[in-house]
């Protein structure tokens, strides 16, 4: 009974092991997108940006 529970717990650790990671590598893949667009399109951006008026 005690084996069957620890191979369980064993089990259901490795589990959140791999959500983690995949966690951590969409996090990866969207900051990597997230950059790549903002260095296609800094220019772009930065006159968008200095284009608004605020003080109306």
């Amino acid at each position: 009974m005690a084996y069957a529970a620890l191979v369980h717990r064993i089990e259901t650790r490795e589990e959140r092991g791999a959500s983690m990671t995949e966690y951590a590598i969409l996090v990866a893949v969207m900051a990597g997108i997230v950059l790549a667009l903002v260095k296609l399109l800094g220019d772009k951006l930065s006159t968008f940006i200095n284009g608004i008026n605020i003080t109306t």
